[in-house]
């Protein structure tokens, strides 16, 4: 799913239909209330509601998305971040066990401990230049991931990548130079 430039203008919050998926439009509001992911409650949406949308679209100005905030959506499929998101708290796609797709900010500068925790259904995860720094377990339990990119700059938490097991792990400098000297 691609979302034009002069589309974002025209999206207001909330949960529609968009090209045919129950979609989240996110503009930054707190979502989610409770100490962490397994024993917290669904602040504004509640648990059907949440477990309807395939698609979020976090939109334009959103520069922090709040920890825990969509996790244990289980048919979440897409996620795309406008380019002024900079953080995604702690365990915030926790649980999200249809994810497949991710597009990150390209401001995106830090993602927390537990992000993805058990997404088993991503397979590729390109994390862009600007991130500096990736929380413990961050990608833990994400089984299927077969392709990713970090850039060569950026702290890796204390098992960020386990149980990964199939993935071909590349940093980007290692891309690149493979790259250079063909």
């Amino acid at each position: 799913m691609r979302v034009q430039t002069e589309e974002w203008r025209r999206f207001v919050p909330g949960v529609r239909m968009y090209k045919g998926k129950k979609t989240l439009f996110y503009n930054g509001e707190i979502l989610w209330e409770g100490d962490d992911f397994i024993t917290g409650d669904p602040l504004i949406y509640n648990t059907e509601e949440r477990q309807s949308w395939e698609v979020i679209i976090v939109l334009p100005g959103v520069e922090v998305i709040p920890e825990n905030s969509f996790c244990k959506c289980f048919n979440l499929k897409t996620v795309i971040m406008a380019d002024t998101v900079r953080r995604i708290g702690n365990g915030t796609f926790s649980l999200c066990t249809s994810l497949v797709f991710v597009r990150f900010s390209r401001s995106l500068e830090y993602i927390g401990s537990y992000a993805f925790f058990i997404c088993p259904s991503l397979s590729s995860i390109f994390i862009p230049p600007s991130c500096r720094e990736i929380g413990s377990n961050a990608f833990n339990g994400c089984r299927k991931l077969l392709i990713l990119s970090v850039p060569h700059h950026t702290q890796l938490g204390q098992n960020s990548f386990d149980c990964c097991i199939l993935f071909r792990y590349k940093r980007s400098w290692a891309i690149s130079k493979s790259r250079a000297g063909s």
